[in-house]
Formats: C-alpha cells, structure tokens, sequence
C-alpha cells in the first residue's frame, strides 16, 4: 500500500544573492531600476549624485595634469641618463643649445670689441664728413648771390620759351577743325564717284549681252572715269602737300604733329584710284583682244569690288560725320593747358627773381650752415667718447655671460642630481597613487550589476543621503533557488535525500515545481513543544519560468 504524502512549511531561498552597497557617502543621484527588474552583469544600477562625479572628474582630469607634470620634471632630472630616448634626444639637445648659448656669449664679447673699433672709425669719418658738409654749406651762402643773376637771365629765357609753345598749341587747335571738314568733303566725293562707277559696272553686267563694241566704249569711258577719278584724286593729295609745304601744318620735322588721318585719307584715294586705272586698263585690253565668256564673271567681280568699296567709304564718312576726332582734340586742348600753366609758372618765377635776392632763400642756407656746425659738433662729442677706450662695464657683463654660459654647459654635462632624481620620482609616484585613489572613487560612485538575475529588493530613491557599505538593494539568481523546510519527527524517517515532491508558490499558484530532498539536517529543532528536522529540497525551475522576488507562501509536499 503506497503511503500517503505530507505538506512541509517551508521557504523559497535564493541560492545566488548579493547585497549591494556604494563604497563612498553621498547622496543617491540616480536609481535605475525596481524591485522585479530583469538586468545583465555590469549593468549599471544606481549612481550618486551628478555633483559628487563631476568633482570626482575634475579632480582626476587635474591629477593626470600633475601627472603629466611630474613626469616632464623627472625627464628634465634625469636628462642625458633618461632610458626614453625621446627624453635623451631632449636633453642632448639642451645641452646643444647651451653650448650654442656659451659660444654665442664668446661671439658676442669679440662683435662688442670689433664693433668699438668699427664704431671709432665711422665717427672719425663722420667728423670729416660733417667738416665738409659745414664747407659747403658756408660756400652755398657765399655763392648764392652770385647765382642770382644766372637765374634772373635763365628765368626770361623760359618765360620766353612756354609763350611761344603756348601759341603752338593754340594754332593746333584753331587749325584742327578745317582740316576734318576737309576730309568730309573728299570722302562725300569719292562715294559720289564710286556710286557711278558701280552704277556702270552693274549696266554692264545688265548689259553683257549687247554687243561687244559698246562693251569696248564702256570700258573706255569707265577707265576715262578712273582716269579722272586718279587725277581729282593726286591733286587734292597734291595740294594737302603744298599746304605742308607753305607752313600750314607744322611738319614732323619739327616734331608737332600735322592732321595724319587726313593725310592717310588722301593717300588712300589716291592709291583706290590707282587701283581703278590699272583695272579698267586691263579690262579695255582684254576686250580689245575679243569678246570672252569669262567678262560677265569679271564684271560680277567689278561690282562685288566696288560694293565692298561704296560700303567703307561709306563707314569712314560714318565715322568722319560723327565729328571730330575727340581723343585728338583732347590732347591738343591738354598741351595747351600744359603750356598756359608752364608760362604762369615761368612768369611767377621770373617776378619773385626780380624783387630781388630770396631772403627766405638766404636764411634757409645760413640755416643748413648752422645745423651743419651742430652735426659737426655732435660727431666731435660722440668721438671724443669714444676715444675714451671700449665701456668696461659692458665689458664686465659679456663676460660674465660667457661665464654663467659655461656653467650652465657644465652643469648639463655633468647628468643629473641623485637627490633630485629622488624628489621627482617621489613627485611623480604620489601623483599616481592620487589619480589611482580617484580613479578608484569614481568607479564606486557607480553600482553596477556583479552578475546577471533579479533586483530583488531597492532600499533608496534619488536624493536619499547614504553612507559606505550600506546596503541600498540585492539582487539574486531567480533560476537557482532552493526550499527549505522543518519535517516533523514523525515524519522524518519516512524521507530519504532523493525523496520526490512538489513545490507551489503563492505568487505562482498555476505552477507546480518537481523537488527533491536533497539535505536531512541531524540536528533537531524544538518550537512549540514540536520537534522538528530541517530539510533541504532541491528544486528545477523550468525554462522561461521567473521566480518573483517575494514568492509569498510556499508548500513542499513530500512523496514518500
């Protein structure tokens, strides 16, 4: 007969718990979590306030400063002996420079005498100088009178020269406008022409089927034209020459400038008409030898010339109609402001040199006398002193430099102090053992998770004061727990460790847990008059099954 199982009171013991406590005082900055919440190893739980970290921060961020410090000072000890080649290159470098520093001081002592010397000889020859300036400072006041009269006969002579250059320009201008008006008038001549002549060739190539005789008379007449046209032409370029010639323009000879467009103008007519004899000429020739298919071709081309001809003339009178050349007549307007203000200023010259000898003039060179006198005497001081011999007081600093110099060298050369070395390493390892020491507090500033499970309990909230070690949560492994129980004496010898039962657990009244005895304590308990044996059962929690952090009310049954 299979016996009955019995109920056991009993409670849920987490096998995994930690209490976890801040290692510093303070205030609580920050809680994470709540009792029930889930979390992973080194996930942070709580902080203390922000205020206690940022000084903490701070006071690391200037620890590793004077870290930096010490350790640059330990480098600067030891120098030339240092095991950082970085730090021997340092030092050899140093003692470089300090050897450069003596040398430059050895130099400095050798420029000072040399310069003293080179000192004595500029001022003996600034002596000499200034001696000579006072002479003909002297001998500008005697000549000045003298000079007088050479510039009262200089000044009547450019009075005389800026009037006549003045006139010049004045005719420039006068005659400039007649001479475009001129131009006008032959271009207006030559496109007349030039229109008739085209007016010809286009009759005959309108013309080209009559007969060749009256082709020939055409040709004849167009060259009398041309020939006509040529002789109009040299004449007026003719007659710009004699205008030349008889002194109307100035000439280039005597480097003015006569009307150039005017005279390319001409000359151009003049060619353009060549041009025109020498065509027709061969024209006429050709139709004397016979008439030619090719002359309607020759004439096409004779009117194609002649458009391209009418068309630049035409451009040219364009722009000979839009007036004057402006630029030009600017320029000659310039020249004669130029010469109108070179002859006021000759003119005012020649009447300050007639009132007579120029006081101003006068007490400005006795006054250069006088401050040459003052230079003189300047230069004679500043040699008299040095002639006194090299400052020995000068003297005395150089070369002291050259000594503090060498002792500076010396002292680097000779490696480093052994108590100084002491000191700074001393330095150096207190300034570490305080970044530790900070290093240490700002890591308990944070409670972080020791291993991944439950919060099983939070004691504190944000703002709570609290102090070292002082538990303010736990946090427990809810997939390893335990039960355990008080087994009555008359029941206790029914059970052996590996008897089978069963767990329920208020929190969880759905689910039944499998358990087993694991542990018979020997030890009896008396409560009540009731004696009793604790047991310990080992239970399997299934996967994905969370034991709540306050399971309520447990029941164990045993099934013997």
């Amino acid at each position: 007969m299979e016996s009955r199982g019995f109920d056991v009171p009993s409670q849920l013991v987490f096998a995994e718990s930690a209490d976890l406590a801040f290692e510093i005082s303070g205030e609580v900055g920050a809680v994470n979590v709540i009792a029930g919440d889930t979390v992973s190893a080194g996930d942070v739980l709580a902080t203390v306030d922000s205020e206690t970290i940022r000084n903490l921060r701070y006071a690391g961020a200037q620890s590793l400063y004077q870290i930096e410090k010490s350790q640059e000072e330990l480098d600067r000890v030891l120098g030339l002996e240092s095991q950082d080649p970085l730090v021997r290159a340092r030092a050899e470098s140093d003692l470089a420079k300090a050897e450069l520093r003596l040398q430059n001081s050895r130099d400095n002592l050798e420029d000072y005498v040399l310069e003293y010397e080179v000192a004595l000889g500029a001022e003996r020859k600034a002596v000499a100088d200034a001696k000579f300036a006072l002479d003909q400072a002297e001998d500008a006041v005697e000549d000045f009178a003298d000079t007088h009269g050479e510039s009262f006969a200089a000044a009547l002579a450019r009075r005389s020269e800026a009037r006549s250059n003045l006139n010049a320009a004045r005719d420039a201008v006068t005659d400039f406008l007649p001479l475009h008006n001129e131009a006008v008038a032959a271009l207006e001549s030559q496109i007349a022409e030039t229109e008739n002549a085209l007016d010809q060739a286009r009759d005959m190539v309108r013309d080209f089927d009559l007969d060749h005789a009256q082709q020939l008379a055409l040709a004849r007449v167009q060259l009398a034209a041309a020939e006509a046209n040529l002789e109009k032409a040299e004449d007026a370029f003719a007659e710009f020459h004699v205008m030349v010639i008889e002194g109307q323009f100035h000439s280039l000879e005597d480097g003015r400038n006569f009307d150039v467009v005017k005279f390319e103008a001409l000359q151009a007519a003049v060619d353009s008409a060549k041009r025109d004899v020498e065509q027709w000429e061969t024209e006429l020739s050709d139709l004397e030898a016979g008439p030619k298919e090719v002359d309607r071709t020759g004439a096409q081309a004779t009117v194609s010339r002649l458009q391209s001809e009418l068309e630049r003339l035409n451009r040219q009178l364009r722009d000979e109609l839009v007036g004057p050349d402006q630029t030009e007549l600017d320029r000659l307007e310039a020249n004669v402001l130029v010469a109108e203000e070179t002859l006021e200023r000759a003119e005012r010259d020649l009447a300050e040199l007639e009132r007579g000898i120029d006081q101003l003039k006068l007490a400005s060179l006795e006054a250069g006398v006088e401050s040459a006198r003052l230079a003189l005497e300047a230069a004679e001081s500043r040699l008299a002193r040095l002639d006194e011999g090299i400052d020995q007081a000068v003297l005395t600093d150089l070369n002291q430099q050259i000594v503090t110099a060498s002792e500076a060298r010396d002292e680097l050369a000779a490696g480093p102090d052994a108590a100084a070395v002491a000191l700074a390493q001393a330095n150096l390892d207190n300034t570490k053992s305080d970044y530790d020491e900070i290093s240490e507090d700002l890591e308990r500033s944070v409670l972080r998770a020791p291993f991944s499970g439950m919060v099983r309990l939070v004691t504190v909230k944000k703002g709570d004061v609290i102090t070292v070690d002082a538990r303010v949560m736990q946090l427990v492994d809810p997939t390893n727990i335990s039960i355990r129980g008080l087994v009555e004496a008359n029941n206790v010898e029914r059970i052996k460790v590996g008897t089978p039962g069963s767990v329920t657990v208020a929190a969880l009244p759905e689910l039944m847990l499998e358990a087993e005895v694991r542990e018979i304590s020997p030890d009896a308990k008396t409560e009540r008059g009731v004696i009793s044996f604790p047991v310990e059962f080992a239970v399997v929690v299934p996967s994905g099954v969370v034991i709540p952090p306050n399971p309520g009310l447990v029941t164990t049954t045993v099934r013997p």
